[in-house]
């Protein structure tokens, strides 16, 4: 099931790439449990959670956020996908990496848990201050 699983996070980061946001949030089981190392998102819990709040940075960036996969790595039980990321707001800029462990079960994206290279506090405050 590797390949299988490695396919839906990389449509996952597709889609958001095409800012296609319903191909999206069709990759999302609906009890999704997604955990980010942010102050200012914390765990999601549920499809709709993620995705306003993949909104709300769409919108706080005015459309500026974006995610390049540079590698996807599979087992048998998750994917990793090695991301860099970079958005602008206020004038200001902000670029990084950070690493998801994806779970994913019959084609559904159903727990995920993001680790981040750079400072935590610094991202939720370029974020949200």
């Amino acid at each position: 099931m590797s390949a299988e699983d490695a396919a839906v996070v990389r449509a996952l980061y597709d889609a958001r790439a095409r800012n296609d946001l319903p191909a999206a949030a069709d990759l999302l089981a609906p009890d999704v449990v997604w955990h980010e190392p942010y102050d200012y998102l914390g765990t999601l819990n549920g499809r709709d959670a993620v995705m306003d709040a993949v909104r709300q940075s769409m919108e706080e960036t005015r459309g500026t956020f974006s995610l390049t996969v540079t590698d996807l790595l599979a087992s048998d039980d998750h994917v990793v996908a090695l991301v860099d990321f970079s958005a602008e707001r206020h004038g200001g800029r902000m670029s990084g990496r950070e690493i998801g462990v994806f779970r994913v079960d019959r084609g559904l994206i159903n727990e995920v848990w993001f680790y981040t290279a750079e400072d935590p506090d610094a991202v939720s405050e370029f974020m949200r201050g």
